[in-house]
């Protein structure tokens, strides 16, 4: 353990090793980074054990946070062992002085609790994700000191499957509310894309994977699209995982626009970086997720006044526990998706409506000011172990 004193009477900073498994800038990478770039001025200085990427080593770099190369692959490409992971974690520890360790995902949390438990560091798990795991993984992730839930729901499922009830509790993701926040300036997609004034834009964000449902958006929009013929369907997000399966699912994304012929009207943005300005340019955002912990788009959106169109899964109706603040709807079903967009596209004082409530909701509980001090507190508490 490093020398800061816990009792608040030194003036050294609390020195935290984040572990991340990717090196990509999805949720929550972006949610961890948040609240770094807070905490950077309370008394906390980070280190990065992550692997080599461009986009989050940018982002390492803009928040001052020291990045420190972990491969989880060998040269052939292929994922090494979990033992050989854990020998590497526990030697990328040793070279370190830190005070506390924070694995940011529910894999990194199991990578690492037996690694953080025989060196008796501080650690703190955070679970992003809900599906099942095998209970050897869930002992390992027991193993940390702390273990942190992105929603009620999350940590109501993992709990059932035999979380420790003790060890663990419920941390909010939250946003910086001055970012993201209604713009009327916005205009830079629009012109990205070539569209006119006349063109009315529904957009989703994600990565594209099965469990966030995109062919349920875009088989909504091909009904959509025939009642209303300027609407376009604008899609930032691109794939990340390399198996077969995610790959076709992909493919048969790209079937469905091309055999109705929406080429034109359904964009494939990629990696979009100024998501603050794409919200804004949305007359609504589409989320058809199957499951879904907590959406940090989904603040996000609601953040800059764009009404929400979301499935009812997982941690979603504890961002919008009020019918007036989203449509939220049951999964699987484009048919129902699509009569709810129709409604609202019709309708822009109930637009209105959601639009104001979606951003009060996430004023009152997900202002990264206020999550970040409740980390903050997490930190002092479990490094003083």
């Amino acid at each position: 353990m490093g020398s800061s004193d816990f009792g608040g009477h030194s003036n050294q900073p609390l020195n935290v090793a984040l572990f991340f498994e990717h090196p990509t800038l999805n949720g929550g990478e972006r949610s961890t980074l948040a609240f770094c770039d807070q905490l950077s001025d309370q008394g906390f200085a980070f280190y990065a054990i992550a692997p080599f990427g461009c986009r989050i080593e940018a982002m390492l770099q803009q928040f001052r946070i020291v990045h420190v190369p972990f491969l989880f692959r060998d040269s052939n490409g292929t994922r090494l062992s979990l033992e050989a992971l854990r020998s590497h974690l526990a030697d990328t520890i040793g070279e370190l002085r830190i005070d506390l360790f924070h694995a940011i995902s529910l894999s990194a949390s199991r990578i690492a609790g037996p690694v953080i438990s025989a060196l008796k560091l501080p650690g703190i798990a955070h679970l992003r994700d809900i599906m099942r795991i095998s209970r050897r993984a869930m002992q390992d992730i027991n193993m940390n000191n702390l273990i942190l839930a992105v929603s009620q729901a999350t940590l109501a499922y993992h709990r059932h499957a035999g979380l420790n009830v003790e060890r663990s509790t419920v941390q909010y993701n939250g946003i910086d509310l001055h970012r993201f926040k209604p713009d009327t300036g916005a205009g830079t997609l629009r012109c990205h894309l070539g569209l006119d004034s006349q063109a009315r834009i529904l957009g989703t964000a994600g990565q594209i994977i099965l469990r966030k449902g995109l062919d349920v958006t875009v088989q909504a929009f091909r009904r959509v699209a025939d009642r209303y013929p300027t609407t376009h369907l604008v899609i930032a997000g691109e794939r990340h995982s390399d198996k077969n399966e995610t790959m076709q699912y992909e493919e048969t994304i790209h079937a469905v626009v091309r055999d109705h012929q929406l080429e034109n009207r359904v964009h494939f943005l990629g990696f979009y970086d100024n998501m603050s300005g794409f919200y804004n340019e949305l007359e609504l955002f589409v989320h058809s997720a199957r499951q879904e912990p907590l959406g940090r788009v989904l603040l996000e959106a609601a953040g800059c006044g764009c009404p929400v169109v979301a499935t009812n899964v997982g941690g979603t109706q504890e961002i919008f526990p009020q019918i007036n603040q989203a449509v939220l709807i049951q999964p699987n079903d484009p048919r129902n998706l699509s009569r709810h967009i129709c409604r609202l596209l019709s309708d822009a004082d109930a637009r209105e409506e959601l639009a104001e409530n979606g951003r009060q909701a996430v004023e009152e509980r997900f202002d990264i000011r206020f999550r970040s001090r409740e980390l903050a507190g997490h930190y002092r508490k479990i490094a003083s172990i």
